[in-house]
């Protein structure tokens, strides 16, 4: 590594953009673009960099889930399913992650996330009853984007509550809880490997992870407290931001 500041300051730095990080995700998905690209900036090498961030983001993803479940948003059904689809398919991309190109996801994310976005500023009703089609092809995206996390990582919450509402058709508040859940598994999937990998700065890592449970307790009070109007145009805005970072990197 080589590290630009002295640790001090790089701890202070990142405990605030986590903890700016952790609120966004908290309600969108897509603090991973904020935390990983801040500390490459700062000297931090890759694959620590993305152990690191997986660390700190279960913290994160995990007081969330706790805020949305307790509020008795997390109503969705066969979730220790979805819960062991998302870790499977992390686990499966993070090992991968080294040996193969990110080129492919590159040029098809931007594209999804602005679809995404168009999805949510058009579609107002998410209560239809699902296709027979689109209730096939919902476990398949679920450890699709398990290993998406794994593997590369912006926008998967943010992927994970397009697909509940498309696929299953939730409400966005609903789908957000379930998102979470989801999204703390395949962190939590990822740090394993990478923990065993020895890919982890654990001391900052720790310190990130109390600004992670403090923004992501901000973060699901504000969703929580005002809602999907509230909700729908920050995931907008969340995923056309996340398109243009990944298209300009």
């Amino acid at each position: 590594m080589n590290l630009i500041y002295d640790d001090s300051t790089i701890y202070i730095i990142l405990f605030s953009v986590a903890l700016l990080a952790s609120a966004i995700d908290a309600i969108a998905g897509g603090g991973g673009l904020l935390v990983v690209p801040t500390m490459l900036i700062l000297g931090i090498n890759p694959l620590t960099a993305l152990g690191t961030n997986k660390l700190q983001s279960c913290f994160g993803t995990a007081t969330s889930s706790i805020n949305y479940y307790k509020n008795n948003l997390l109503k969705e059904e066969n979730i220790k399913l979805l819960v062991f689809l998302s870790f499977l398919g992390s686990c499966i991309g993070t090992l991968l992650v080294s040996q193969l190109s990110n080129e492919i996801l590159n040029n098809i994310i931007p594209i999804l996330l602005i679809s995404a976005a168009i999805f949510l500023i058009f579609n107002k009703n998410t209560q239809k009853v699902p296709s027979n089609l689109f209730s096939i092809l919902f476990i398949p995206f679920i450890l699709f984007i398990g290993f998406y996390d794994g593997f590369f990582g912006p926008g998967t919450g943010t992927f994970f509550v397009i697909t509940f509402l498309i696929f299953k058709k939730r409400n966005l508040m609903e789908a957000t809880a379930a998102t979470k859940l989801l999204n703390f598994s395949s962190n939590f999937a990822s740090f394993l490997v990478f923990s065993y990998k020895g890919y982890i700065i654990w001391q900052l890592g720790l310190i990130m992870a109390v600004a992670q449970i403090l923004g992501a307790y901000l973060g699901s009070k504000l969703a929580i407290t005002n809602g999907e109007k509230f909700v729908r145009p920050i995931i907008v805005f969340i995923s056309i931001i996340l398109s243009i970072r990944i298209l300009l990197s």
